[in-house]
């Protein structure tokens, strides 16, 4: 097994629960303990809760939109295989950090409380990557004109919900009464697929 810092193990343990009990029910003392260490030395880390919070949430968001235009920037595609690509590229990073994709989807139902200026910055250039592909999309009258941000908040909330509704979906599709139930459990991956067409679809002239 790889070892980690003892800074890691604080974001990693920390991360986990935050997303799965929200910001106000985690204390310091609750990670400290998983983490066997005391609580002074997560203050040698980070300065308070809400610091090692922001942190671990701008870490995980700077990464996604670094991704986002990393895997666009040398792409001389049309608009749709961009957006295609942009859908792609953030329904993978959920899948690859799912405990990210609960908290972000904590974050964007609690009207973003918690989040840092940093934050909301990193999640500016995400639109404006975006809005840059549909605007091209636009020009080249491949796209109607919509918002973007409508745009964003369909891929994001999409995705993220769908990431963390597992259990639900399982219960929900046991208690369906006709026979085809696997829609209901479809693999993350044929919802990133399933998104792009209906996102496109909807886009197009």
């Amino acid at each position: 097994m790889e070892n980690i810092s003892t800074k890691q193990r604080v974001e990693n343990i920390a991360l986990k629960h935050f997303a799965s009990y929200g910001y106000n029910n985690i204390s310091l003392e609750h990670i400290a303990k998983e983490c066997n260490i005391t609580k002074p030395t997560i203050y040698y880390y980070f300065k308070s809760k809400e610091n090692l919070y922001k942190s671990i949430f701008y870490n995980y968001l700077s990464n996604l939109v670094n991704s986002l235009n990393s895997s666009l920037q040398n792409s001389k595609q049309n608009p749709q295989n961009r957006l295609e690509i942009y859908i792609e590229v953030f329904g993978q990073y959920l899948i690859d950090n799912p405990f990210f994709g609960s908290l972000f989807f904590r974050e964007i139902a609690g009207g973003t409380k918690n989040i840092s200026k940093n934050c909301k910055r990193e999640l500016s250039k995400s639109l404006s990557t975006l809005n840059s592909i549909l605007q091209d999309g636009v020009h080249q009258d491949i796209f109607v004109d919509e918002n973007p941000f409508m745009i964003q908040l369909m891929i994001v909330s999409t995705l993220a919900t769908y990431n963390i509704t597992t259990p639900l979906r399982e219960e929900v599709s046991s208690l369906l009464l006709f026979e085809n139930k696997k829609s209901f459990q479809a693999e993350f991956t044929t919802i990133i697929s399933s998104l792009k067409k209906i996102v496109i679809k909807g886009l197009q002239k």
